[in-house]
């Protein structure tokens, strides 16, 4: 069976970066290893972000269900 797909490129050309018969990597390991690890800091700013927002609304939430159901009622 052949692999070759519409532009005559094999399905491995798709594959990881650098590897066989690939051009070598534009980044350093060490390049690498500081994005990483600058991609894992942002990650976890964002979840904290995240959280922070759900609780605050949980808190307004609350406090408007409070208000309707104790003071109106």
């Amino acid at each position: 069976m052949n692999e070759a797909h519409e532009h005559g490129h094999s399905s491995q050309d798709v594959s990881i970066p650098g590897g066989p018969g690939k051009p070598p990597l534009h980044f350093t390991p060490e390049e690498w290893e500081q994005y990483r690890k600058s991609d894992k800091g942002a990650a976890r700013a964002v979840v904290l972000l995240m959280g922070s927002i759900f609780t605050i609304g949980l808190i307004l939430y609350s406090a408007v269900a409070y208000v309707c159901w104790f003071k109106v009622m």
